[in-house]
């Protein structure tokens, strides 16, 4: 079969795959190595590192799960967290009044 997929992977080939991760868990096997130059974590869940089919990764990486817009004028201010303001605690005569 000349036309065979490119993610079809023989027996063998998915026996070394394994043994590559487990050496690498336990710290036998250098770490994978992304696009950018950073070490990927093998405990990774494998969910987690694989990029969607639609993204079309070639290499090894995980910046489909960093932030993808980051806008430069993004501020926390349209509310001030933690702030302490006024809470009343007691009735006060004619405060529920139309």
């Amino acid at each position: 079969m000349a036309t065979a997929s490119a993610s079809f992977k023989s027996r063998e080939d998915h026996r070394k795959q394994l043994e590559l991760e487990e050496a690498r868990k336990a710290g036998l096997a250098p770490a994978e190595v992304d696009e950018d130059g950073k070490e990927i974590n093998p405990h990774i869940p494998q969910y987690m590192s694989s990029a969607p089919w639609y993204l079309n990764a070639d290499k090894p990486s995980l910046k489909h799960q960093r932030k993808w817009k980051s806008d430069p004028n993004y501020t926390k201010s349209w509310y001030d967290r933690g702030a302490k303001i006024f809470q009343a605690d007691k009735y006060r005569k004619g405060a529920c009044q139309k």
